[in-house]
């Protein structure tokens, strides 16, 4: 991060609260290297400088609970999973304080976000909130990916949202205050939901630079 830039606090919120119905297995516990999905996520976060971390757990919560590292992290239980991610997205946006300028949403199954990736949308929050922009998100060849970033004082419309209708929607209605963010890496696009999407994961997880 350029020290000239002002210096902004981000959080995430990480969704786990699914069922991984068509996955067989959590999507929080997915194999990489040794470490479960969301303990990269959360190194991920960590090496670019957010040390806000809400996990939103809802099935599963006992076995994500005992087998990944959630130090440091809030963990905040979705009640009723079954209304899907949105309620997840309103229960993580609703602790969130002033003291946080944005928030990251970040679904578990994208695992593999770079850090660099995060501070590309840093970067352009720093820049875009001048001109009003509200929502950035990340593409790579052209196709918008995970996870959107969301100024604090941006929550409202997500807040207002109704069963059935999701982040999407708020990016429609305001498409003047959203920002795309080209990143260089694949793994903004990759959403992990059935076995031959882990592994391709896994096959682009061993084919990383390191």
């Amino acid at each position: 991060m350029d020290e000239s830039e002002p210096q902004v606090t981000l959080a995430a919120i990480v969704l786990c609260a699914g069922s991984s119905s068509r996955m067989g297995q959590p999507k929080a516990l997915l194999d990489f290297g040794g470490k479960p999905a969301l303990t990269r996520i959360l190194e991920t976060a960590r090496r670019a400088g957010i040390h806000k971390l809400f996990i939103v757990l809802g099935r599963h919560a006992d076995e994500i609970r005992a087998r990944a590292d959630l130090a440091g992290c809030q963990v905040l239980i979705n009640q009723d999973p079954e209304r899907g991610q949105l309620s997840s997205i309103q229960l993580g946006m609703s602790k969130l304080d002033f003291a946080t300028d944005a928030a990251l949403v970040w679904p578990v199954d994208c695992p593999l976000i770079e850090a660099s990736d995060l501070e590309a949308l840093r970067a352009a929050y720093v820049k875009g909130r001048r001109s009003l922009m509200r929502i950035f998100v990340p593409t790579h060849g052209g196709k918008r990916g995970h996870p959107m970033l969301v100024d604090i004082g941006f929550r409202q419309p997500f807040m207002e949202l109704k069963a059935g209708q999701s982040a999407r929607n708020v990016m429609e209605a305001n498409p003047t205050q959203v920002m795309e963010v080209p990143v260089s890496h694949t793994g903004v696009l990759l959403d992990i939901d059935t076995p031959e999407e882990y592994a391709t994961a896994r096959k682009l997880w061993e084919m990383r630079p390191r």
